[in-house]
């Protein structure tokens, strides 16, 4: 039985548990307005944006969502599997299956036949066993360890067959390989030669090559004829530039200076929809969030945390910020989710709000935090600031930091607010990893019994309707607690010209080139 993402929010039921292999044709394009007609044409070049260059293309550490580099990644090395955003369906690509028999606890993971690296070595169980390894390995620093360290151990059977053992059952565990950078096997002997080898020579599986890196300019690939789904790619070649600056990202496409960008921007996929360009964004739960750090003062105290979260205006924050365009995260999950509870994850409420940091004054504590953001997130302090400045007892300051100082603020817990993300398509493992005590990935340091009993249950079960319960226990405890404050729904988007077909998102915004083509 396939697996499915209800809603495209919340994701397979977790009796579900035999994935089974579908073809490789059935996606379809998802983004609308004004595509080409008729069937693919082979040839010519690709041109597009993506918002971040990678340090490296070890794949390990090119992230699989849209706001970094998954297209690049996509093409060096092809996907193991995808999730169809219009069925919901899990469709395999490199790998054949991947089933259970025991609620999750250990899967078989079952490769195409005939797969053959770049470099014409076999595409095997064995080079998936090292790649998963080599993501959970801590001197890899991959951004996807949380999702690796789910394995306990693998086997390899035979060269197709590879068997899986979780530390924990994970019905779900398919989220964490179309979601992350687990999705993209390297040649085990690319990997093993070391990061100016793969950086210069990757060897994939995928529906390209490389052909030149001009770092901090164009990443040009080349058709791969050994790739395993002929006549894909139709695109001759691909040149990948990243672009961070939302404007020029948007001016660069509608001048026809790219064909394909991917986009982050809520202003700049309506300018999109204005302007008649295709444009698509994949429905994420959760979002773009204020982490309140829960384990010292302020916001280790509850009020502190509530008087926050009930002082902002989530409308005017979008005005200011967003131009009025965001899709705002009033619950967790999205009424189109089975998992969905009309539980207002805070409702603005500035009379609350005073009366709260009144009384934390008159016990010596007022409210005065910091919030720490990126250059890019200029706007939002400002907003921010505006707003919490005509309440009393309350003062805010703002920090710009780096990306590059994030791994030392966050081991050192040093911020009172930061600017962070929990966003997913089905809830698990994704929740879990950003609210649980245990987690490495739990921002806030939310420590809080019922929530972790009802994470639990929500990664573990097989039966839906105990799911539903579960998360309406974790809504109910994000409501009472509120460690974090979402004010946008993520924007996981795709912008194109006219001339583009074959535009087919998957997971966490990813773009596959190898369905790529344009009309001439």
């Amino acid at each position: 039985m396939i697996s499915k993402r209800r809603a495209l929010l919340a994701g397979a039921a977790a009796a579900m548990l035999m994935l089974s292999a579908c073809s490789s044709g059935n996606s379809t394009d998802s983004a609308s307005a004004g595509g080409p007609s008729g069937d693919p044409v082979s040839g010519g070049t690709g041109r597009i944006i993506e918002q971040w260059e990678p340090r490296t293309l070890d794949p390990a550490q090119i992230t699989n969502w849209w706001a970094n580099s998954p297209v690049l990644g996509n093409a060096l090395y092809g996907t193991l599997m995808t999730n169809d955003l219009e069925t919901g369906e899990i469709d395999f690509k490199l790998a054949e299956s991947l089933t259970t028999d025991d609620a999750g606890k250990t899967f078989t993971l079952t490769l195409r036949d005939g797969v053959q690296f770049s470099d014409g070595t076999p595409f095997n169980a064995a080079a998936v066993k090292f790649g998963w390894e080599h993501v959970k390995d801590p001197a890899t620093a991959s951004p996807d360890i949380p999702q690796a360290k789910l394995i306990e151990s693998s086997r390899v059977v035979d060269d197709r067959t590879l068997e899986v053992t979780l530390v924990d059952p994970v019905p779900n565990f398919a989220n964490a390989i179309v979601e992350t950078s687990m999705n993209w096997i390297a040649s085990p002997a690319s990997l093993q030669a070391g990061q100016q080898a793969i950086d210069s020579n990757p060897i994939g599986a995928g529906p390209y090559t490389l052909e030149q890196w001009s770092r901090q300019d164009v990443i040009k690939l080349t058709r791969n004829d050994k790739y395993y789904d002929a006549p894909r790619p139709y695109l001759d070649k691909l040149e990948i530039r990243a672009i961070g600056d939302a404007d020029q990202r948007y001016n660069t496409l509608v001048s026809g200076g790219a064909d394909l960008a991917l986009e982050g921007i809520w202003s700049n996929i309506a300018k999109a929809k204005d302007a008649g360009l295709q444009n698509a964004v994949v429905p994420l739960g959760g979002g773009t969030d204020l982490a309140l750090n829960t384990t010292k003062a302020p916001f280790d105290d509850v009020r502190a945390r509530k008087a926050f979260a009930l002082a902002l205006d989530l409308d005017g924050i979008n005005n200011a910020v967003f131009e009025g365009t965001a899709e705002l995260p009033r619950t967790l999950f999205d009424e189109s989710s089975p998992f969905y509870q009309d539980i207002p994850l805070a409702d603005e409420d500035r009379a609350e709000a005073q009366r709260l940091l009144d009384e934390l004054a008159a016990e010596g504590k007022p409210l005065e935090f910091t919030i720490s953001l990126y250059p890019s997130n200029r706007a939002l302090g400002e907003a921010i600031q505006t707003q919490l400045s005509t309440l009393n007892n309350i003062k805010v300051n703002v920090r710009t930091i780096d990306l590059a100082q994030l791994g030392q603020i966050m081991a050192h817990k040093d911020y009172d607010a930061l600017v962070a993300g929990l966003m997913f398509s089905d809830p698990e493992p994704r929740l879990w990893f950003g609210l649980h005590s245990t987690s490495t990935g739990n921002y806030s340091g939310i420590a809080d019994p019922q929530l972790d009993e009802a994470l639990d249950k929500g990664l573990s079960s097989q039966d839906e309707s105990e799911r539903k319960a579960a998360y309406e226990v974790v809504q109910q405890r994000l409501a009472e607690l509120n460690p974090l404050i979402f004010y946008t729904r993520a924007a996981p988007g795709v912008m194109a010209n006219g001339n583009v077909g074959g535009i087919v998102q998957y997971g966490m915004g990813s773009v596959l080139p190898e369905t790529l083509w344009t009309q001439k």
